[in-house]
This record gives structure tokens, sequence and C-alpha cells, in this order.
């Protein structure tokens, strides 16, 4: 009979298998020290906080995987729930809070961050500028105009149609939102590994030079990489609004180097062409069944933010002694 060590099995199964260990050694670790981490309340705050950052972590990995960055996905998020809540706000006031209105107010929000991806994505292809600098200028464009358009303030009071995307639950123990994120990781699973897009996005990830030999449209498909990252930070917006039953031009504020540093752990190379939806899944469960535990033990929150620093370090240490390697 075979025996495999630890280093062996992350050799054959890559980041996921890794990243799987680490999270039973978390598990335990979190479980010996406050047992109520594996209560049933605690595995459903789990479910109810995935969602977000996940979406935002897959909305991240796609510029990413084509060598890129999008800094500008928690303001883009923030902006497009904002003129959400105004729509579903003015419409409420006249007594019109029906379904209709509500999913007229989701695809102003989904179109709205589809746009700001479809801006960056023509700003990287068609003048060559760095994503990270085009999406820093973005990040500060949209968030001038939620402070503008708010003064600063908060808006909220939804309908219980929409609340209910945040804060319902099926079965009594399952959230809706992750529901809707387990579905949306499915699709987007079967595009990149199942479609041409998917499939020409590491490409060209992976090895730009070649993927333009090969036929590869490189303004079309940065493009469209921008526009589909923005779908997923639409849909984040919605999860977020919904459960936050508010929006604000600051809101989700951390969310940005969360998944940064999600991505990266899950497998995500920053250099492009590398990275698995699956990885990002792993990763994101490892992450929150980590801040559960740290929030468990009333970990210091300035300690915890120095914790992800290290982390973030750490990962992309190891990634590059791999490929140096």
């Amino acid at each position: 009979m075979k025996k495999y060590d630890v280093k062996s099995l992350a050799k054959r199964g890559g980041d996921s298998t890794m990243l799987i260990v680490l999270m039973v050694i978390l598990v335990i670790f979190f479980s010996v020290l406050n047992p109520s981490f594996l209560s049933a309340n605690s595995f459903s705050s789990i479910m109810k906080q995935i969602p977000e950052i996940g979406l935002f972590t897959m909305a991240m990995m796609l510029p990413m995987l084509v060598g890129g960055i999008d800094l500008s996905i928690i303001a883009s998020a923030n902006l497009a729930s904002i003129l959400m809540s105004m729509y579903m706000n003015a419409h409420a006031e006249k007594g019109e809070t029906g379904i209709a209105h509500v999913l007229v107010a989701m695809l102003i929000c989904m179109l709205v961050c589809m746009l700001v991806g479809l801006i960056n994505g023509v700003i990287v292809a068609k003048f060559q500028i760095p994503a990270m600098l085009v999406t820093l200028g973005m990040q500060m464009v949209l968030t001038g105009i939620a402070l503008g358009i708010t003064k600063g303030g908060t808006l909220s009071g939804y309908p219980d149609s929409f609340k209910f995307i945040g804060n319902g639950y099926v079965l009594e123990i399952i959230p809706v939102q992750f529901i809707i994120f387990v579905i949306v990781s499915a699709v987007l699973i079967v595009v990149m590994q199942k479609t041409s897009f998917g499939i020409r996005l590491q490409m060209y990830g992976s090895n730009k030079v070649s993927a333009q030999y090969s036929g590869i449209n490189e303004m079309t498909l940065l493009i469209k990489t921008h526009v589909v990252s923005g779908i997923y930070v639409g849909i984040a917006a919605i999860v977020m609004a919904a459960r936050l039953n508010s929006a604000s031009a600051g809101a989700a504020g951390n969310y940005l180097m969360r998944a940064i540093l999600i991505a990266v752990l899950g497998g995500v190379d920053p250099n492009g062409g590398k990275g698995k939806v699956t990885g990002i899944l792993w990763a994101v469960l490892l992450f929150q069944c980590m801040a559960t535990g740290l929030n468990i033990l009333r970990v210091n929150s300035y300690i915890v933010i120095a914790l992800y620093g290290v982390i973030l370090l750490f990962s992309v240490a190891v990634r590059t002694r791999k490929e140096c390697a």
C-alpha cells in the first residue's frame, strides 16, 4: 500500500489539495479551542458570508488570468447598488414595490457594472495601459460619483422581496444567497472549462505572444474578460445590498484586499494564465472558516488584518518559489 505525505498530495492535486488539508487543520484547531465553532449557527454564518466575498473574488480572478487586475470592483458594486437603491426608493414612495420593479432595479445594477467593465476593458485593450492604473483611476471616479450622489450618506429601505435575496433561507438553514453563489459558480466553471472564451482567456494569460499567433483577438478577449467580470460584480452588489438592506459609497471597503488575497491563495497566478474556479471555492471556504474562527476567539481586528497581509505575502512567496524551481 502506497503512502503519501502532504507534499506529494499537493503535487498531485495542486493548490486545491493543499487548501483542503489546511482547512481540515483549521477546523480541528478552532474546534479544540472553542467547540462552538462546530455548531449549526457557525456553519450557517459561514454559508451566509461566503457568497459576497466569493463573487468579488471570481470577478477579480478573471482579469488576473490575463495578467491584469481590477481595483474598481468594490467601487463599481457600490455605485451600482446606490443607483439600484434610488430606483427602488423612487417607486416605493409611489407605493410600487412589486417584483417587476425589483427586477428592473437589479437589471440596472447589472448593466452599470457591465458598463464599468466594458470601459475598463476598452481602455486597457485599446490604449495598452496597465490594468492596475486604469482600474485604480476608475475606482476613484466611481467613488467620487457615489459620494456626490449620496453626500456620504446611506440609502436603505428595500421591499421584502429584494431583502429575501440576502436574508432569506431555504429549509430554514440554507441561505438563499448561498444557493445563488453555487449556481453562478457552476456557470463560471463551465464557461472556463468548456467554452472557447474560457480556454482562450487562459491561453492568453499563459503566453500572450503565442496566443496572438494562434489567432486570438487580444482586444476582443480583454474587453469580454472585463465585461464578464462586471457581471459577477453586479451579482455581488445585489447580494450585498440585499443582505445589508442599504447601499453607500463606503460599503465593503475591506473586500478588495480580501478578494486579491483569496484569489492568490486559491491558485491564481498574478502574472496570468493559471487559476481555477474550484481553487477559488476552496480558498473562499478556507478563508471564511479562518475569519469565523478568529471572530469566535475574539482576536483583535487589527491583528486579523495584519494576519491577512502575512498570508498574502506568504502565498506569493510560495508561488514564486514553485515557478523558479
